[in-house]
């Protein structure tokens, strides 16, 4: 029997399948989509990788410091140095500066932990050096006619990465890509959505990848691409918590004494915070026509003590990292963009390829993939700075 409504008919006497839902067109994104480091190494220039692994050399000058390994008395002739360092380091006729006294010394002798030296050579007087005395190689003063003596070089050193395909899939049913959705049907919607999950992975391998190699792996071998995490060690900073002046400055001094002025820090929301809270009066929003570098959108700019500005980046989807300790939200990466490089496989960057699914399947597979390494020379020329959680004048 038919329902029968009398009176006022209101919203609620309309049956819910009747109703039009009132839908916006728009599709409300809880994370931004942002691949700063990825866009910077795609803009200053890429090199296709043409095996699993991708490798380089890495060369440096002559060191020219080393340091007393045992106090030296002013008349001590024989003085004990850095382990190893007597015979490679040193040679003879070196013009040597002790940096704590200031006394000049001529390298007479050499052997693997010690060398001989003439005292006050120079106007400085001998003096007596503590035991963590510092001493710089001036240079070479040969004797006229000398021989040329023995030849030092330093050794290149190889350094490598593996490739890694990352694979992205979309699965849809038949029936699911026919019928009718708010915001579009699909895939087309979540493949406009896995192109930002799969950039994002590569954005965090290039950060965060662990570089391992799986030759046991089924049905093949299994590459990991290593990250800026990976390989900087040197320059690491852990600021334990409320961070001063003082410290960001000392950490930006030792990187930027190596490699190139191009340097760039991307840093997680909390740290940006704190340097934005610090460095008021060198905190420079960017300008229009000046908030791009390398392709990709810089939130401030910083002066530093070297005279030249350093790019600041943002990493808005950092945002999610736990920004207490030293967890991955306190974390900031300076990098010199000279001495990273991206390695797409070649003929292997980012693509998606339609229609995988097996022949007999009444659904459809499309897959984002990129096959890519990261070629990361010299890390003393980058630094991490950790556990900034707050700012302290002092």
């Amino acid at each position: 029997m038919a329902t029968i409504k009398t009176g006022l008919i209101d919203t609620e006497d309309i049956l819910s399948n009747e109703r039009v839902v009132d839908m916006s067109e728009r599709m409300h994104k809880l994370q931004p989509d942002e691949q700063q480091f990825r866009v910077m190494l795609s803009q200053i220039g890429s090199k296709e990788a043409v095996r699993e692994i991708v490798e380089w050399l890495e060369d440096e000058f002559m060191p020219r410091t080393s340091a007393l390994a045992a106090s030296a008395a002013s008349a001590d002739t024989a003085l004990t140095v850095t382990t190893g360092d007597g015979n490679t380091v040193f040679r003879t006729n070196h013009v040597v500066r002790n940096m704590e006294t200031g006394e000049g010394y001529l390298v007479t002798s050499t052997s693997a932990n010690s060398i001989g030296v003439t005292r006050t050579w120079g106007g400085t007087a001998a003096a007596s050096a503590t035991s963590v005395a510092k001493l710089l190689i001036v240079g070479h003063a040969a004797a006229q006619g000398a021989s040329s003596g023995t030849a030092a070089v330093v050794q290149r050193v190889r350094q490598f990465n593996y490739v890694q395909d990352q694979r992205d899939v979309l699965f849809f049913s038949d029936i699911e890509t026919a019928i009718e959705l708010y915001g579009g049907r699909e895939p087309g919607k979540e493949i406009a959505k896995k192109a930002v999950e799969h950039g994002r992975a590569i954005e965090n391998s290039l950060f965060w990848g662990a570089r391992d190699f799986d030759a046991s792996a089924s049905p093949g071998p299994r590459g990991s691409c290593g990250g800026a995490l990976e390989y900087i060690s040197t320059n690491i900073t852990n600021t334990s918590g409320a961070t001063t002046p003082a410290e960001m400055d000392t950490f930006f001094e030792t990187p930027f004494g190596y490699g190139s002025k191009r340097k760039v820090l991307f840093c997680a929301p909390r740290v940006g915070t704190v340097l934005s809270q610090m460095y008021r009066d060198k905190w420079q929003p960017p300008t229009a026509g000046n908030d791009l570098m390398y392709g990709a959108k810089v939130d401030a700019f910083l002066n530093s003590t070297y005279g030249f500005t350093i790019p600041v980046v943002v990493k808005r989807e950092w945002a999610d990292f736990d920004a207490t300790g030293t967890n991955y939200g306190t974390y900031g990466f300076l990098i010199d963009m000279d001495y990273a490089r991206l390695r797409p496989l070649r003929g292997f960057n980012t693509r998606l390829r339609r229609n995988i699914q097996e022949p007999s399947s009444t659904a459809v597979a499309h897959e984002y993939q990129t096959i890519f390494s990261l070629e990361f020379g010299w890390e003393k020329v980058h630094g991490i700075v950790k556990g900034i959680t707050s700012y302290s004048a002092s």
